[in-house]
């Protein structure tokens, strides 16, 4: 699995609250923001030192079932306009889970989604599942259930201002 976990696998959509503007009578675009997007990809290893066991980040060479991986992805608005409601949504990756509660990102509303993307819940997703007494209740969805996380940055991005949100997931 050498570098298989070092593709860009994010999204990014940026939703843009008026992009024309009247002016003499004429419509006229305004430019847009460019928002650039780079993902890195970081395992969380254990090591010994002065007697305590602490989580590192590391590059990922190599990878082996039950490694955590750390998926970061940072923006830049490198426009100039500001970016106003972007959204970066990045699926979860073949051959691993999401690890749950891990994602992160600073004024930032975290959905995610069970089904590809064609609908988005908040975290923890809950689901109907089936008890033995074959009555339904409601649980927390599974991790392996998760298939993509999304952020949308709250705050308007200015131009030159960055940011970054990230997850984790488990490798199979």
């Amino acid at each position: 699995m050498k570098n298989m976990w070092v593709r860009k696998v994010c999204v990014l959509v940026v939703f843009l609250a008026g992009a024309f503007f009247l002016g003499g009578g004429v419509a006229r675009a305004q430019p847009l923001p460019s928002l650039e997007l780079k993902t890195t990809v970081e395992k969380e290893v254990k090591v010994k030192k002065k007697g305590q066991w602490i989580t590192q980040r590391s590059a990922v060479d190599k990878t082996a079932p039950g490694n955590v991986l750390v998926y970061t992805m940072t923006y830049l608005n490198a426009g100039k306009t500001t970016a106003l409601n972007a959204r970066i949504v990045n699926p979860v990756p073949k051959g691993a889970v999401y690890l749950l509660d891990s994602a992160e990102g600073k004024d930032t509303d975290i959905t995610c989604s069970l089904d590809q993307g064609r609908t988005w819940h908040k975290p923890p997703v809950m689901m109907q599942m089936k008890k033995p007494d074959g009555t339904l209740e409601n649980r927390p969805a599974p991790a392996e259930s998760y298939t993509q996380i999304s952020w949308v940055i709250k705050k308007p991005v200015l131009p030159g201002q960055s940011g970054r949100v990230s997850f984790k997931a488990t490798v199979k």
